[in-house]
This record gives structure tokens, C-alpha cells and sequence, in this order.
């Protein structure tokens, strides 16, 4: 694997214990390899073991962004990046959510947590018909990227904030309906992304259009 060094250009904590952080691609080869939303890259600082971290910016840009837990071992130590210091990257993996299966389909997407990072990516490269993000945190503080929202919205994109509660509840509590004509996004934690794609089957969506970035 092959990693460049990036410079830090903006670290902030966005929700606790997760930080936003930019990373300058200026001057390197990295931006041709990332073209869709969803895909990802291996992160490293200080020789630790490098980590998978989806990008949260949209491809086009001269930056990768990305949001990141801070835990023990490398995403710590990339957290702790202060502006200027390098991160290295290696080219962007993966091939993103696989997009042709949603061509006429009423898109739903579903988040937890860090998740939304892919899914913001994606909600950013292109303009939507009547989408709705289902994106769930334990708070109003943990919900990453809320003040997106609006932007968001005027890209066709309706977020339902689902606190305290999984979005996969919350969809369900609004009621049956018919989704023979529906694709969803996924991202986020294994259990909810399994519970929402086996509520919208039974509702008539074929499996095939539950996409995931990976």
C-alpha cells in the first residue's frame, strides 16, 4: 500500500469525541482516485497500523474530509493532529454505493453514528428528488453535521433526526407503506443496517437495492 503524506488543514471536535478533520490534497495524485461517494481510505500516523476511514466530502474537491472517534491507536493519533502536521493517506478504495441500482427508485438512507460520513459525501455530489435520511444519535450534541441540514434540504434531502432512538424505529413507527418502488442507503452500525433492509423487503422492496459502500 502506497501512502502520501497530507497536510492538516482544519481540526475541530464536531460532536464529542469525534472530530472533523481536512486534509489538504494539494500538489499530490489522490483526488483523481476518489469518484464516488462512499468510498474510503487507509489513514496512518507515528508507523501505527493503518485504519479505514470513509470519506465525508465529496469528490471533486482538493480536499478529503473525513469524521473520526477518537479511540486508542491510529485514529487517536490522527486526531490529535494539530493544523500543519501530515497525516498519510493512501489513494481512495473501494467503489463507493453502487448508484445504478436507485435509477427510479424513491431513495431512502439511514445513518447511525459515524456512518454519516459516507452519507454525506453522497448527499453532497449530486442534487436529489424528495430523498428522506433517517440519521440517529443518543443527543441533539451527538447528531454530527446538524448545521448541514438546510444545505442539505435545498439539495432534496429531508433528515429526520431520530434521537435517542434507532432510525430503523423510527421508520417503522411512521406507519406501513408500500416499497416496491424504493432503494435505501446504508451506513452505520451492522445490526441496524440489517434490521431496516429486512423491514423494507417485507414491505416489497427487492434486496438488491439496500447499497452499502462496501
Amino acid at each position: 500500500m502506497s501512502f502520501t503524506s497530507l497536510r492538516v488543514l482544519e481540526n475541530r471536535e464536531e460532536v464529542p469525541g469525534v472530530h472533523h478533520i481536512v486534509l489538504s490534497l494539494e500538489g499530490t495524485d489522490l483526488a483523481p482516485s476518489y469518484t464516488a461517494g462512499g468510498q474510503y481510505v487507509q489513514l496512518n500516523r507515528g508507523g501505527e497500523r493503518p485504519v479505514y476511514m470513509a470519506i465525508a466530502s465529496a469528490p471533486g474537491l482538493d480536499v478529503f474530509e473525513f469524521l473520526i472517534q477518537r479511540t486508542d491507536g491510529t485514529a487517536g493519533l490522527v486526531c490529535s493532529a494539530g493544523v500543519g502536521d501530515t497525516v498519510d493517506c493512501s489513494a481512495a478504495m473501494g467503489g463507493g454505493f453502487p448508484m445504478g441500482r436507485v435509477e427510479g427508485c424513491r431513495v431512502l438512507m439511514f445513518a447511525g453514528g459515524t456512518g454519516i460520513s459516507a452519507v454525506r459525501a453522497l448527499v453532497e455530489s449530486k442534487t436529489w428528488d424528495k430523498a428522506r435520511l433517517y440519521y440517529g444519535a443518543d443527543a441533539v450534541e451527538d447528531m454530527a453535521y446538524r448545521g448541514l441540514f438546510n444545505a442539505w434540504s435545498a439539495r432534496g434531502v429531508q433528515v429526520v433526526e431520530c434521537i435517542g432512538t434507532f432510525p430503523n424505529v423510527a421508520y417503522a413507527n411512521e406507519g406501513d407503506e408500500d416499497c416496491s418502488d424504493t432503494a435505501v442507503i446504508l451506513c452505520g452500525p451492522g445490526p441496524m443496517m440489517t434490521a431496516v433492509t429486512e423491514l423494507l423487503v417485507s414491505r416489497g422492496m427487492p434486496a438488491e437495492r439496500a447499497l452499502k459502500n462496501y
